[in-house]
């Protein structure tokens, strides 16, 4: 374990704030704060938890996967300040291959292996694949958008479906219907891959259940026209108004909810919301 660690240690060293800071220039124009330069990071340290989790079961990490893993997750959604909608991967590729030909000093190895891995990230059909032998656990395309669907679970992965699915345009009524599909979906690819590594999944499936009650409640707040200050549809609309219409940050869309609401839902909502995004700002400060 301790020389997993001391690799995943040096390629931070070498990769980790350089690509932050890259991220936040690509972002600088784009405003989504659900997949901002912090969803890179955070989608990053999915992967290494993943990654320390699959050596704790034995398997073998080779030395070249955790940089292409670091590498592929600070890029795979920088394509959607191209075009924000599901096609993106291709052109998070592009991005990603034209910063390392604009750079030959970073010496990379394996950037056709990374390119494909961001241009299928959300490509349903590569997480699909069964796993067959402990060996396809450790393929990068599927620690890629594993790490990516783990980012999309939790309190953080409802203000990511929220704000994107609003600014793609999908009607609010129908949101909830096709967050849940897509949630089940993303899930079952998880731990279809990964059930074996018990703990691990167990902490997912809490994540994974408090995204899906939320959805559950919202559809049926929706359904039933609630308009209770007390409920998952007064989050929704607060996340609506303040960071979608009004462009607000997602700072400032926080600190808004908390001290204007008296609610304990919104309250419990947005404080955890807080204290979550902090633990991963809390990294670059580390």
């Amino acid at each position: 374990m301790e020389k997993l660690l001391e690799q995943i240690h040096l390629v931070e060293q070498k990769h980790l704030y350089e690509l932050y800071k890259h991220m936040v220039k690509v972002f600088e124009n784009t405003n989504l704060p659900s997949h901002d330069a912090l969803h890179h990071l955070r989608v990053w340290l999915h992967c290494r938890g993943l990654i320390i989790e699959l050596h704790k079961a034995e398997l073998d990490i080779p030395n070249d996967l955790i940089e292409s893993a670091i590498v592929a997750c600070f890029f795979h959604d920088s394509g959607l300040t191209i075009d924000i909608g599901e096609t993106h991967g291709k052109l998070g590729g592009q991005i990603c291959r034209n910063y390392y030909d604009q750079y030959p000093n970073i010496a990379i190895k394996n950037i056709d292996a990374i390119v494909q891995a961001i241009e299928f990230h959300d490509d349903k059909s590569v997480k699909t694949g069964v796993v067959t032998k402990p060996e396809d656990m450790v393929c990068l395309n599927r620690l890629v958008s594993t790490a990516d669907d783990l980012d999309a679970i939790g309190i953080i992965g409802i203000f990511r479906y929220i704000e994107i699915y609003l600014k793609r345009g999908i009607p609010e009524n129908e949101i909830p219907k096709k967050v849940i599909k897509n949630l089940k979906n993303r899930f079952n690819n998880f731990t279809n891959a990964y059930s074996s590594l018990h703990r691990f999944t167990d902490k997912q499936r809490v994540r994974y259940m408090e995204t899906l009650n939320f959805f559950i409640e919202l559809d049926s707040e929706m359904s039933q026209g609630l308009d209770n200050p007390d409920s998952q549809l007064a989050v929704f609309k607060i996340l609506k108004e303040q960071l979608v219409e009004k462009k607000q940050s997602i700072d400032k869309t926080i600190s808004f909810a908390i001290n204007s609401s008296s609610a304990s839902y919104p309250l419990y909502f947005f404080s955890k919301l807080k204290s979550e995004l902090n633990v991963t700002s809390a990294i670059l400060i580390g």
